[in-house]
């Protein structure tokens, strides 16, 4: 399991094939921002699970979201992630994250 966070965002990440990729990242879904995958290539990459945590319901009360990749194939991409209201759209992103995936055999 290679686990990343906020202070990974634009570095390059070497992993194989069957590895499991983390990123834990803060987030406030409680004002409506959640992270969620922006791009990735799918031949590299197979988006698994996404975990929230929440230490209070109130509103403005921040907490961590982990999302789970697996390492499908060979090569190199970028897997981006974007912080947003959905149902705003694009306009909404306010933060991205992204990282270089090199992934062997």
């Amino acid at each position: 399991m290679t686990t990343l966070t906020d202070q990974d965002n634009g570095r390059r990440v070497s992993v194989h094939v069957g590895d499991m990729l983390e990123i834990n990242l803060p987030e406030n879904a409680t004002a409506g921002y959640r992270w969620a995958p922006d791009s990735y290539d799918a031949r590299l990459l197979e988006f698994t699970e996404e975990t929230a945590s929440y230490p209070s319901a109130a509103v403005g009360a921040g907490g961590n979201t982990i999302l789970r990749f697996r390492v499908v194939g060979v090569g190199s991409g970028t897997l981006a992630l974007k912080y947003w209201r959905h149902w705003e759209g694009p306009g909404s992103i306010i933060q991205r994250f992204a990282v270089t995936i090199d992934a062997a055999p």
